[in-house]
């Protein structure tokens, strides 16, 4: 698969993801994603997106402000 941006390769690597809930700050750690070896992009598939939103819906109603997960522990 080639960069939509700038047409380099993506590759299969982990990022963070950032959601500000406005309430709330979710951090997830390791997320698999196809990662651009040029300009840095990065693409989820629709597994790891759906897991994603999985994640940040059960955190919605947390008490805290910032919740910090690694994905690979709360993946189902």
């Amino acid at each position: 698969m080639t960069c939509l941006f700038c047409k380099g390769d993506m590759l299969q690597g982990t990022t963070t993801d950032f959601t500000d809930l406005g309430n709330c700050m979710v951090i997830i750690k390791n997320v698999p994603c196809l990662k651009c070896d040029q300009c840095g992009e990065t693409v989820y598939i629709g597994k790891t997106v759906k897991e994603v939103e999985r994640i940040i819906d059960a955190l919605k109603e947390s008490l805290t402000e910032i919740a910090i997960v690694q994905y690979s522990d709360t993946a189902a």
